[in-house]
């Protein structure tokens, strides 16, 4: 009994005990041989408190009213890219890339290096020689270019990502201002028609008063008005989400007041053409940096096959007893060295397999980037045409019923041959026709930002310089 006891202890405690190892931070374990004989070392508490203690958290109300956004969309959208964490990382990591060429075109550089031994030195006594040495390679049949290409395709590979986040963020940016603008839009529509319903309302109680009509047009009336109020709440809910939105790309409050009209995108569009250099999008250029870093992989690979041939120059020392038996306590040493590995088990064969078909596969990943971008591109294209298109039938069909309502009014007040219904109906169809517009001229606009970052014309678009986003300042002819 008592076994069972502690056992089902054992099973309460386990869990806990987990989740609390997983909660610490890992500290590294020593390097070394001696490291073997090591545990894993406990984590230092203090570094523990102060880990937990760096928690964030999310208003859930974020504040709203406080802010002061730019009236103008492209000071808007520069403001989200110079804010955008994701940017920053890519910055970062544009740097770091950078860093990496550098160490691998250090190959072609001479290394020195300095060392000392110490104990039993051949059979004469105990001692210390001191080394210091130099070593140039002289050839090495690509082994170093190829880790240059390789990193040299990295870099650039970074900097199609730091572009398509930039394009990211650009696209995001505009999409939720035209949100904000939509909705803008759409919720004073709702109020100009309760507006127009309310007006009817008090224009059927004063007939039903008169007894010029029954109380049946007051009551209908008095519905419609309820419906639209309803329709103007969620609008307002609906503009205040994407307020929120927008409040997070730019990283600070939005202030409560209209938005600017977009800016037009029409003649940039022209401009661009119907024929588009799909090299301009970073995806199709991150795609063929893939390829080049396959590339260089697969020459690395073969590279490896044959030797390589350096310069090695050392001078070496003696010092302690065994100085004494030594007829110099100083030499230098001055030769060619090739060094080849001449069996692996059929490891370097593999490696250049493997990075052949990696090639292979890099290629046809940029092929199948060129044909989804080529079909997204057509799409949006194709979208832009039909809306605008739409937005023309909108437009006629807004100026019918407008001139509909007037007729209907008339005979409502002067003939008596329309009842309300007809009038009610008559307002709807008005504020249906005015917000199936403002949608169809929002959707046109997005259409023609996303046609914009399909063709890598987002940054022209915006007027954002990559050389200079978050301080991040790059050569005119890497970016």
């Amino acid at each position: 009994m008592e076994k069972r006891f502690i056992a089902f202890c054992c099973l309460l405690v386990l869990p806990y005990a987990s989740l609390a190892q997983l909660s610490s931070p890992v500290k590294p374990a020593p390097d070394g041989f001696w490291g073997v004989f090591s545990g894993t070392p406990d984590n230092d508490p203090a570094e523990v408190a102060q880990l937990s203690a760096a928690a964030d958290e999310a208003e859930m109300q974020p504040p709203d009213g406080g802010g002061r956004v730019p009236v103008e969309w492209r000071a808007a959208v520069l403001l989200a890219v110079n804010h955008h964490p994701a940017i920053s990382s890519s910055v970062a990591t544009l740097e770091s890339a950078g860093f990496g060429v550098d160490n691998a075109s250090a190959g072609y550089l001479p290394a020195i290096k300095a060392g000392i031994t110490s104990g039993r030195q051949q059979d004469e006594d105990s001692g210390q020689i001191a080394t210091l040495g130099l070593s140039q390679m002289l050839y090495d049949f690509g082994k170093t270019g190829s880790a240059v290409d390789r990193a040299t395709a990295s870099y650039l590979r970074q900097q199609a990502s730091l572009l398509a986040q930039i394009d990211s963020v650009i696209e995001q940016t505009a999409l939720a201002l035209n949100e904000v603008f939509r909705y803008t839009r759409q919720l004073e529509n709702a109020r100009k028609q309760v507006r127009a319903l309310r007006d009817i309302l008090r224009l059927t109680e004063l007939r039903a008063a008169a007894g010029a009509s029954t109380r049946v047009d007051p009551v209908q009336a008095q519905a419609r008005v309820e419906a639209a109020e309803a329709q103007q709440q969620e609008s307002e809910i609906k503009l205040r989400q994407a307020r929120y939105h927008l409040q997070a790309l730019l990283g600070q409050p939005v202030a409560d007041r209209p938005l600017s009209a977009p800016p037009d995108l029409q003649p940039l569009i022209r401009q661009i053409g119907a024929k588009l250099d799909l090299n301009r999008n970073p995806a199709v250029l991150m795609a063929q940096a893939d390829a080049a870093i396959a590339s260089a992989e697969l020459r690395n690979s073969k590279a490896q096959r044959y030797p390589t041939l350096s310069l090695e120059a050392s001078s070496n020392k003696y010092i302690g007893d065994i100085s004494r038996y030594q007829s110099r306590s100083q030499y230098q040493n001055v030769y060619l060295s090739l060094n080849s590995t001449l069996y692996q088990g059929g490891a370097l064969a593999a490696q250049e397999n493997a990075s052949a078909r990696a090639l292979a596969a890099a290629r046809e990943a940029v092929n199948s980037q060129k044909l989804e971008l080529t079909d997204r591109q057509r799409n949006a294209f194709q979208s832009m045409k039909g809306l605008q298109s739409n937005i023309n039938i909108l437009s006629r069909r807004l100026r019918t019923i407008t001139e509909t309502r007037a007729l209907y009014r008339e005979q409502y007040l002067a003939l008596g041959n329309r009842n309300v219904l007809d009038l009610l109906n008559a307002e709807q169809e008005i504020s249906r026709a005015e917000l199936d517009l403002i949608n169809a001229r929002s959707d046109l606009w997005a259409a023609a930002v996303e046609y914009i970052v399909l063709a890598g014309w987002a940054r022209e678009a915006f007027s954002i310089d990559p050389l200079s986003v978050q301080g991040s300042r790059q050569t005119a002819d890497e970016l």
